[in-house]
C-alpha cells in the first residue's frame, strides 16, 4: 500500500486514529491532528462477539491476516502436539476444531482446512488418524450455510461441506464459551481445543466519535453520493457507510466497499476540482465461494436474475477474479505461482514463531 500510494503521488500514514471532529475539520490520530478539506471514512468493521460470554477470551476471531496466520499456528502446533500424544481421548479433543459461524468466511475456512489436512498434512502427520481422531464442526444459529448468499449457492455449499465430512450444526447458537467448550442455547456441547469465530462483524467505533447520522446499526448514513448527511467534506463507503438501496441498507460485504471506493474516488476528485459529485449507482456482481481444492460456487448476476455454477469451472471463475484484486502484475504472477506450487506439492506449513 505504501508504495502504490507513493508512485500516484500520495502521502501514506501508518497511525491509530483517535476520533474525527467534522466541525473543526480534523482527524485526531496518535501521531497529532490532521486537518482535512475532504475525509472519506472507511474503516471497515470489527468483529461482534454479540456479547456472549467466553468469545473474546477463549475463540480466536477471524476477521483480519494476523487472524488467519494466528487460526494457522494454532492448527499446526494442535497436529504437532496429537501426533506425540498417547492419550486417545486428548488426541481427538486436539484435533476437534469448531468454527462459529457459517457465512462465506466460516464456509470458506471449513473447507480450507479439510483441503490443507487431505492435501498436505496427512503426508507430515503418518501417526494421526485422520478418520478417527480429526472431525471439524462448523455451527451457526442459521437454518441453512451461507444465509446471507443466494440459496443456491447455500445448496452448492451445503453439499461440498458434507462430502468433505465437515459436521455442519444448524439452528445451534452458541450461549457460552469456555477453555476448550462451546456451549449452545439448545444444550448441546462441544469440546475442541481450536474454536474460531466469524460469527459476524459490527461496526467500527471509529464512527461513534463522528457527530452525524447514523442508522441503527451505527453506520453513517450516506446519500446517493456516498455524502454523510449530504456533506460534501464527508464521504463514506464500506462496512462504515448505510447506502439505502430499494430500501435497504447495502450488506457489509467486500464486493460493495470494492464498487463504492471507486464512487467516492471519482467523486473526491471532482469535488477538489470544484464539480459536484455524481450519484453512485450499485450493480450487484453475483458471489463466489471458495469450497477446497478446484471446487467453488459461484452466482453470477445477469441484467435479470442470475445464474450459478459449481466445481471447476466455479472455481475458475473465483481464482481469476481473486487475481484481478490485486495491485500489480508482480502481486498476480507470484500469487499464481504461489498457487500452482501449491497445487503440485502442498502448503507451506511451517511452525514458524
Amino acid at each position: 500500500l505504501r508504495l502504490a500510494t507513493a508512485l500516484a503521488g500520495y502521502r501514506f500514514i501508518q497511525t491509530e486514529i483517535e476520533a474525527i471532529d467534522v466541525e473543526r475539520h480534523v482527524v485526531r490520530t496518535a501521531d497529532g491532528d490532521l486537518p482535512y478539506d475532504h475525509v472519506v471514512v472507511a474503516p471497515g468493521s470489527v468483529t461482534n462477539d454479540y456479547g456472549i460470554p467466553g468469545v473474546a477470551e477463549h475463540a480466536v476471531a477471524m476477521k483480519w491476516l494476523a487472524d488467519g496466520e494466528a487460526v494457522r499456528k494454532r492448527v499446526i502446533r494442535a497436529f504437532e502436539d496429537a501426533a506425540i500424544e498417547s492419550d486417545a481421548a486428548k488426541r481427538k479433543q486436539d484435533l476437534t476444531f469448531v468454527l462459529i459461524g457459517a457465512g462465506p468466511v466460516g464456509v470458506e475456512l471449513a473447507s480450507s482446512l479439510r483441503d490443507l489436512m487431505d492435501h498436505t498434512l496427512r503426508r507430515i502427520y503418518p501417526t494421526v488418524d485422520f478418520e478417527r481422531d480429526v472431525t471439524i464442526h462448523l455451527l451457526d444459529a442459521a437454518d441453512r450455510v451461507l444465509p446471507s448468499f443466494d440459496p443456491r449457492l447455500g445448496r452448492i455449499a451445503m453439499k461440498r461441506l458434507e462430502q468433505q465430512k465437515i459436521r455442519v450444526l444448524l439452528k445451534a447458537a452458541v450461549s457460552e464459551i469456555r477453555p476448550g467448550l462451546v456451549r449452545t442455547k439448545e444444550g448441546a456441547e462441544l469440546r475442541a481445543r481450536t474454536i474460531v469465530w466469524s460469527a459476524g462483524v459490527k461496526t467500527n467505533p471509529l464512527l461513534a466519535t463522528i457527530d452525524l447520522p447514523k442508522a441503527k446499526d451505527g453506520r453513517l448514513l450516506v446519500d446517493a453520493r456516498l455524502r454523510a448527511d449530504g456533506r460534501d467534506d464527508v464521504l463514506s463507503l464500506g462496512d462504515a457507510a448505510a447506502f439505502d438501496y430499494q430500501g435497504r441498507p447495502l450488506p457489509q460485504l467486500a464486493q460493495v466497499a470494492v464498487m463504492e471506493a471507486k464512487a467516492a474516488a471519482r467523486n473526491v476528485a471532482a469535488l477538489v476540482r470544484g464539480q459536484p459529485a455524481v450519484p453512485y449507482v450499485y450493480r450487484r456482481k453475483g458471489d463466489l465461494i471458495a469450497l477446497g481444492r478446484t471446487n467453488a460456487g459461484a452466482e453470477l448476476a445477469l441484467v435479470r436474475g442470475s445464474v450459478v455454477m459449481s466445481g471447476l469451472p466455479a472455481w475458475t471463475v473465483w481464482r481469476g477474479n481473486y487475481l484481478l484484486q490485486l495491485l500489480g502484475v508482480r502481486n498476480r504472477a507470484t500469487l499464481l505461482m504461489e498457487w500452482v506450487l501449491s497445487y503440485f506439492s502442498g502448503r507451506l506449513v511451517a511452525d514458524a514463531p
